[in-house]
Formats: structure tokens, C-alpha cells, sequence
């Protein structure tokens, strides 16, 4: 087998009917693979994957339970790519195979930290370019000076940069009402200083 290891870089919403897409990073040839997922079944991956979980049993919790019986998972390779669909090879820790959707397979290899290969024929005809432009308006993904950003450093840096609009946007509304008050920053600081004197 000749297979690559592709950086998954999250579930995204795309375009104006928001379908969804696990997207994968190929480093080595700076190539895209899109992967489309129905919208039920990225919800549920997405819930999984962000650790979200019901009172009772989901499937994936099911399926986890199941791989657990079989000593885990060792390997997870993308085989085949046949009229659309993805052909994933699941390896458990008996070392039996078995085929498996792509969206099984991003539960299994996030909850057992097995990476997701994809052998080179499937690379190659599937991988695509996408521009940093397309990859920020499509995907909300910003390269960085080596590799792009991956999903949850993206949301902790959309958190961050909210955090400092909304100070700076306070500061913004507190000097204001200061000005509208007729209060000047030099009077702020005389009155401190006068009663740093007393």
C-alpha cells in the first residue's frame, strides 16, 4: 500500500444551503480533499467529535463500544473512491478488516487518536487546490506561514479576536460618554492626583 496522511481540519458548513464538508489537508502536494457528508450525518460526527452526548447510548457511543470488544482500532485507510462514495478499510486490533463510511471512520480515528490515510490513486484523482482566498470564504480557514489553521485553533482565535472587538468597542462607548458628559481625561486624572495629595 501507498498511502499518505491527510490532516483533518473539521466539519464546515458551505455555501448558501450550508452543506456540509469534512475537509482534509494533503501537505506534501499543498492539495484539498473535500469530503460531503449528508446533513444528519455531519450533525451527529460534529456532536460526537465536540463531545456532546445524550443521556442514552447514540450510535457512535455503540459503535465505540463495539470497536472496544475488538482491542480498538489500529488503522483507518481511504482505498477506494467509487462513484462518489469513499471506500474506508477499517483495521481493528485483532487485525480483522472492515469496510466502513467516512463518517464512522472520523469518529473511530478522533475517539482512538488513529490518524486518517488515503491511498495515492485516490489522492490523485480526487485532491483539488484551493486557493487562501477560497479557503477563508468557503471554509473560514486562514493558512498559516506553514500550515493552514486547523479547526478548533480557528474558533479560539474567532473567540479571542470577539473578546478584544467587544473591549475595544466598550472603550470606544466609555469615551464617548465621558465626551457627551462633558468629563475630559485630564479631569479624570487631576482628581486622582488631588486625592493622592490628601
Amino acid at each position: 500500500m501507498n498511502s499518505e496522511e491527510l490532516k483533518f481540519l473539521g466539519i464546515h458548513p458551505v455555501g448558501p444551503e450550508n452543506n456540509l464538508c469534512a475537509l482534509f489537508y494533503w501537505e506534501e502536494a499543498d492539495r484539498h480533499v473535500p469530503v460531503w457528508v449528508s446533513p444528519i450525518d455531519g450533525a451527529r460526527v460534529l456532536q460526537v467529535l465536540e463531545h456532546h452526548f445524550n443521556a442514552r447510548p447514540s450510535t457512535y457511543e455503540l459503535l465505540i463500544a463495539f470497536a472496544d470488544q475488538l482491542d480498538g482500532i489500529e488503522s483507518i485507510c481511504v482505498s477506494e473512491y467509487r462513484k462518489g462514495a469513499f471506500m474506508v478499510d477499517l483495521i481493528d486490533g485483532t487485525g480483522e478488516e472492515h469496510d466502513a463510511r467516512m463518517c464512522d471512520a472520523l469518529v473511530l480515528a478522533d475517539h482512538y487518536g488513529v490518524p486518517i490515510t488515503f491511498e495515492k490513486d485516490v489522492l490523485n484523482e480526487v485532491a483539488i487546490y484551493i486557493s487562501d482566498e477560497d479557503l477563508k470564504e468557503y471554509y473560514g480557514l486562514e493558512r498559516e506561514s506553514e500550515s493552514p489553521e486547523t479547526f478548533p485553533e480557528k474558533r479560539l482565535r474567532d473567540v479571542d479576536e470577539r473578546v478584544a472587538q467587544r473591549k475595544a468597542q466598550e472603550d470606544d462607548d466609555f469615551e464617548q460618554l465621558m465626551r457627551d458628559s462633558g468629563i475630559s481625561e485630564e479631569d479624570l486624572f487631576s482628581e486622582d492626583e488631588s486625592e493622592d495629595e490628601n
